[in-house]
């Protein structure tokens, strides 16, 4: 974790530190400040660094720009120039590349100390570290441990954030096109995204477990909340490459801070929901989605559902004939069936969807009658095998 350097530009506003060219690029994160003079100790570079230079180690083999070339090619986030004895101005190729490259350049006079600016970055770099890792560990603690409050109420009630409060957990999983994103990308997105909340929202805190995001909104309105999150869901989705989606999901509201981890558990089975096929109110940009606790419908019931023997009995009684047949006979019955009960019973569009003739479909339904020995034109029977293939996917979750 680090700062923006959106973040660092209002930090030291006051030291005269001016942008000059590659604002694109004032969304990069710092993770803290290095000086190179010269292109030897760019190689030094580990990435994400916000480079210092005076310039003492420039000459006519290593002119201005091929030093920003190089900080640049070697992963820094940006790079400060010292206006002064040895560099008494910042050429136009310097400006003309930072703008291609969307990689910030600032300049500095010479009577203002580098030493300070840095100083002032690198400890707020240390300190949000230190905050991001007490809010990791308190709000895990709340998610998996509710009833130990002494684990997660102390540190939460030092950052602002009271028991009383109205909390809503949402849960974020990025995947690609063979699976889930790789650690480099995660992390990425995870920086993009931080720093994004901080610069633009107050009261929603971040934390991760594995490669699983979550953020605590505090103290919004059902509203706010909503419109936040979508805002938070569209920018999220701009950062995606062709091959990656994401999967958004927001807990119920106005949860209390000990009862947290209900908001927690409903955004975990809701994303597994998500993953496993269309659920109701789902808003969908390519193949991301956001999904809110409050439009799933009767999925809010089946969340709560905690007995799984009555759920599984509920499974046999109404649809295991139709899925033990399908496992048989190698058919897709049940999934023609659910689509002509989503269609509301239309035979005709359920053959548009399905691509096939709308005798077809009569066929199907008639035989998924038979084996279900159920009456499928009663409005009671086709209610019942909805919520037996619903209880179905909740156990397969």
């Amino acid at each position: 974790m680090g700062l923006t350097i959106k973040e660092i530009i209002k930090l030291v506003d006051h030291l005269e530190m001016k942008l000059i060219a590659g604002e694109a690029g004032t969304d990069n994160e710092v993770t803290w400040t290095h000086v190179v003079d010269s292109d030897t100790i760019s190689a030094f570079l580990q990435g994400k660094e916000l480079v210092f230079t005076t310039g003492i180690g420039l000459n006519k083999d290593l002119p201005l720009i091929e030093l920003v070339k190089d900080v640049h090619r070697d992963g820094a986030s940006g790079i400060v120039i010292n206006i002064g004895p040895y560099i008494d101005a910042i050429g136009q190729d310097v400006l003309d590349f930072a703008d291609e490259k969307g990689f910030p350049v600032f300049e500095v006079p010479w009577h203002v100390h580098m030493a300070e600016i840095m100083r002032i970055i690198c400890y707020e770099i240390t300190r949000q570290q230190q905050n991001v890792i007490e809010i990791t560990a308190a709000l895990n603690n709340a998610f998996l441990c509710p009833m130990q409050e002494d684990l997660y109420v102390p540190t939460l009630m030092r950052k602002g954030y009271m028991p009383d409060g109205s909390y809503s957990v949402v849960m974020l999983d990025f995947y690609a096109s063979h699976g889930e994103v790789s650690q480099d990308r995660h992390d990425t997105l995870v920086s993009q995204l931080s720093g994004h909340i901080r610069v633009n929202y107050k009261r929603i805190l971040l934390c991760t477990q594995d490669k699983t995001i979550y953020l605590v909104v505090n103290n919004y309105s059902v509203e706010e909340k909503r419109q936040v999150l979508k805002e938070i869901f569209v920018r999220i989705c701009s950062w995606l490459r062709k091959s990656e989606f994401v999967i958004m999901t927001a807990g119920s509201d106005n949860i209390s801070l000990s009862n947290i981890h209900k908001s927690y558990e409903q955004s975990v089975m809701m994303s597994k929901l998500a993953i496993s096929g269309i659920i109701p109110g789902e808003i969908i940009d390519n193949k991301s989605k956001l999904l809110f606790y409050t439009d799933i419908g009767v999925y809010r019931i089946l969340l709560s559902l905690k007995d799984k023997d009555v759920m599984e009995e509920y499974v046999r009684e109404t649809v295991y004939p139709l899925l033990e047949y399908d496992k048989i006979h190698g058919t897709d019955l049940s999934g023609e069936l659910q689509c002509y009960i989503r269609h509301d019973c239309s035979l005709q569009d359920t053959a548009d969807e399905l691509m096939v003739h709308r005798n077809t479909i009569n066929y199907k339904i008639n035989k998924a009658a038979d084996i279900l020995n159920m009456d499928l034109t009663r409005l009671s029977n086709r209610f019942e095998v909805a919520m037996g293939f619903l209880v179905n996917k909740m156990l397969n979750l």
